[in-house]
C-alpha cells in the first residue's frame, strides 16, 4: 500500500476515532442532564419515582448515593426538601417549599415536585399548587404548571420526556418536563391511579352513579377494559401481574392481560407498597386479641409469612420505600418524627423530630417577648 494513501487512512481512523468519543461525551452530558437518551430509546421505562411511593405522597425517592426526602422546618410553617446520604444520618436541607411538598420525581439532575401553598388564589379551587423544578443542588428553582392541575389529586408522574398529572377537569393530561406540550390522555372526570411504562390506570363513574370501576388502558391508546369489574385500591405493577388492595381490603393480584383475581393475603391492610419483589403495608400486630399496635409488614409477591418490619406508636399515613429503607413518619407522647428503618437489619436514621414540650415553650417565650415589646 502506498505510505502516503496509508497515513490518510490512519488519520482518517484518528479522527473519526475523535468524533466518536465527543459524540459520546455530548450524548453523556444530555442523559446525565435531562436522560434525553434513555428517554427516546424504544425499550427504556425510565421513571422519576416509583408507582408505590407517587400513591403514597411520593416524600421521598433516590439518585445514586443520596436520598432525597421531605420534613417539615423547625418551626413547622413550611416543608423542606432533604437529602441524606444512604446509611448515614447527615442529611443537608436543600430547598425550603411552602406548607407542603408531595410527588418527588427525579429525571437526570432535576427533582420535580407539587408544591402546596396554604395561601388562597383566584382559582376556582382557591388553593395555590404548582409543579415545580429544581437541580439536585436545590438551585434554579422553576414553576412548570401554575395551578393549572386539580387541588385534590397530588400523583405527578415523570415519565421518560413526559410529566403525567391530573388537570382541573380532573382528567389526565401530560406535559414535556418545561412545562409545554400539554394535551389530553385519559378522559375521565376521576383522576387516575397509576402509571405504568406502558399503561395507566383509572377511576370511571359507575354508570348508575353508585361507585366507581378501575379501568386499565394502554397508555398510548383508548381501549378501555375493567380491571375486575369493580372498584380497586393502590394498584402496583410487577412483571405481568397487578397487585392491589380490592373492595373487601385485602390483598389481591390479577394478570395485566386479564384473567381471574387471585388473593395474596387474606387480611385487611392499609397503605400498600411494592419494590421488587416485596410488598410493604400496615396492619394492627393482633387485632383479634385486641393489640392495635401498628406496624409496618414486609411481604414476598408469593405469599407466605408476612415479617414485621418496625411497630409504631401511632399511624403513619404513608409508607415509601427506597431500595433498603422504609420512609415513614410516627409520634409518641414526646416527639413527631420522621425516620428510615432498613429492612434488613431493622437499624433507624433520625431523619426529623419535633419535641412537644421544647418547642412550645419556645413559642410561649416568642409570645413573652412580643407582649413585652408592645
Amino acid at each position: 500500500m502506498n505510505p502516503k494513501f496509508k497515513a490518510i487512512l490512519g488519520n482518517k481512523k484518528f479522527l473519526i476515532g475523535w468524533i466518536i468519543l465527543i459524540i459520546i461525551v455530548i450524548l453523556g452530558v444530555l442523559e446525565w442532564s435531562n436522560g434525553v437518551i434513555s428517554n427516546i430509546l424504544p425499550f427504556s421505562s425510565k421513571m422519576g419515582n416509583t408507582v408505590g411511593n407517587i400513591i403514597n405522597c411520593g416524600y421521598s425517592v433516590s439518585k445514586d448515593d443520596y436520598i432525597y426526602y421531605v420534613a417539615p422546618s423547625e418551626d413547622m410553617k413550611h416543608t423542606n426538601i432533604c437529602k441524606v446520604k444512604k446509611g448515614t444520618s447527615d442529611f443537608e436541607i436543600i430547598f425550603q417549599g411552602n406548607y407542603d411538598i408531595r410527588a418527588l420525581n427525579i429525571v437526570g439532575n432535576k427533582i420535580y415536585f407539587i408544591s402546596i401553598s396554604n395561601e388562597q388564589t383566584d382559582d376556582e379551587d382557591g388553593i395555590d399548587n404548582k409543579i415545580c423544578k429544581i437541580n439536585l443542588d436545590g438551585s434554579d428553582f422553576t414553576i412548570i404548571n401554575d395551578n393549572e392541575f386539580a387541588y385534590d389529586y397530588y400523583d405527578m408522574y415523570a415519565l421518560n420526556n413526559q410529566i403525567y398529572y391530573v388537570g382541573t377537569d380532573e382528567n389526565v393530561y401530560q406535559m414535556d418536563l418545561n412545562g409545554a406540550n400539554r394535551k389530553l390522555v385519559a378522559e375521565t372526570n376521576t383522576g387516575f391511579l397509576a402509571i405504568h411504562p406502558k399503561y395507566i390506570i383509572y377511576n370511571k363513574e359507575n354508570e348508575d352513579g353508585s361507585d366507581y370501576i378501575t379501568y386499565i388502558r394502554k397508555l398510548n391508546g383508548t381501549e378501555e377494559t375493567p380491571i375486575n369489574g369493580s372498584r380497586i385500591f393502590t394498584p402496583m405493577f410487577y412483571k405481568n401481574d397487578i397487585y392491589y388492595i380490592n373492595k373487601n381490603q385485602v390483598l389481591a393480584k390479577i394478570p395485566i392481560s386479564g384473567g381471574e383475581e387471585e388473593i395474596v393475603l387474606d387480611h385487611t391492610i392499609y397503605n400498600m407498597n411494592l419494590v421488587n419483589d416485596s410488598l410493604y403495608y400496615l396492619n394492627y400486630k393482633d387485632e383479634a386479641n385486641q393489640d392495635y399496635t401498628v406496624s409496618i409488614y414486609k411481604l414476598s409477591t408469593n405469599g407466605g409469612e408476612p415479617e414485621i418490619i418496625k411497630d409504631l406508636s401511632n399511624y403513619t399515613s404513608f409508607i415509601n420505600v427506597i431500595e433498603d429503607y422504609v420512609y415513614y413518619m410516627d409520634m409518641d407522647e414526646e416527639q413527631a418524627f420522621v425516620n428510615l428503618v432498613n429492612v434488613n437489619d431493622k437499624n433507624e436514621i433520625r431523619l426529623y423530630n419535633w419535641k412537644y414540650d421544647e418547642n412550645v415553650n419556645e413559642a410561649l417565650e416568642g409570645v413573652s417577648e412580643n407582649t413585652q415589646t408592645q
